[in-house]
């Protein structure tokens, strides 16, 4: 594919800017890349891709990086944030959350979650599949940690909850991908034809198993496995790029990337014909309700890109419905269902 001449200029010249009248944090490496166009942190209530969505013909958004934890772990999150990174614009109830999220246009969404200590991801796995058991627009994954009887829960969750996938924070959970413990997890995952999304870049920030290497030594132990590396693998992106090009069974999310907030940006505009050259193993993902900045501005940053309209349809939707197995049934709710399109109070 060709860009267009000036395609990179008007890319890069969309709106960025501080969120609102907060700080992005204190931390200078988490801040907005053109501070003087603002970008809200909260929704108004316009959500003004709804519209330029049917007008490319998508009428089911997926959001194939979305975080749904019990309550109190997620005020912990929140509180993180809050020290050390950047503002929270979904803040709130769940019910509250799950409406904005359906109220933009999301018909289906993945329920990542993941550990960070012994002990806990069996509970996390039970969780999610009571989550998803009373929301039907949920895509129930689960998570696992290098210790003792994982494969005993990894089981429960596939064979027993029926989870669609698994998700490893890789610096959160401070754990090599190639821990032996890990192993008999991995194994049954690549059995059953599940995905698993891996947060295996060092962006936003590094860890000591965040090394490409890392990653090879997985894929090279278990080759039908199928792997979402988050966050496009920033701030590696050529990298794992290259090993999406190669490796069919790679997938890359677009979670905090073309939103021009540097956690994960800038996305270097050189490799965007080689991005649409693997279009169909591109998924959207927008790390709700853990953004600084309304969910519309991450849908309008992929709806911005110079691409062709049929690779945006795919990284939109279409990617993720055949990835996860998604089929849409009568009454699903999402973006046309019982909770919208209805006004939300912001």
């Amino acid at each position: 594919m060709t860009l267009a001449p000036c395609a990179h200029l008007l890319w890069q010249q969309r709106p960025r800017g501080a969120a609102g009248n907060h700080a992005a944090s204190g931390n200078p490496r988490f801040a907005w890349l053109e501070a003087d166009r603002p970008v809200p942190v909260r929704e108004d209530g316009r959500m003004p891709h709804r519209q330029r969505l049917a007008a490319l013909g998508v009428d089911r958004l997926i959001d194939a990086h979305t975080h749904w934890f019990p309550e109190n772990v997620m005020r912990k999150i929140w509180g993180y944030f809050h020290r050390h990174n950047w503002p929270i614009a979904y803040e709130m109830a769940p019910e509250r959350r799950l409406d904005w999220l359906l109220n933009n246009g999301v018909r289906h969404f993945t329920t990542l979650n993941y550990a960070h200590r012994p002990a806990m991801a069996a509970w996390l796995n039970e969780w999610s599949a009571e989550f998803a058991a009373r929301t039907p627009q949920a895509i129930p994954f689960g998570t696992f940690y290098p210790e003792a009887g994982v494969a005993d829960y990894v089981r429960t969750a596939i064979e027993e909850y029926g989870l669609r996938g698994f998700k490893l924070h890789v610096r959160v959970g401070a754990m090599a991908l190639t821990d032996r413990l890990l192993r008999p997890a991995f194994e049954q995952v690549e059995a059953a034809g599940l995905p698993m999304v891996l947060h295996i870049g060092t962006a936003p920030e590094p860890g000591e198993f965040t090394a490409p290497r890392f990653l090879h030594g997985l894929l090279a132990a278990h080759p039908r496995l199928r792997v979402v590396i988050a966050h496009m693998g920033g701030w590696e992106f050529e990298e794992y790029l290259g090993l999406a090009e190669r490796n069919p069974r790679v997938f890359l999310d677009t979670t905090m990337v073309f939103v021009g907030f540097n956690a994960c940006d800038p996305f270097p505009p050189a490799l965007l014909p080689r991005l649409a050259g693997i279009g169909e193993q591109v998924l959207f993902g927008s790390d709700y309700p853990i953004i600084p900045y309304p969910l519309s501005h991450a849908v309008e940053g992929i709806l911005d890109l110079p691409l062709p309209d049929g690779v945006k349809r795919g990284i939109l939707g279409a990617n993720a419905a055949r990835l996860f197995g998604v089929t849409v049934q009568p009454g699903d709710g999402g973006a046309d269902g019982p909770h919208g399109p209805q006004p939300v109070t912001p």
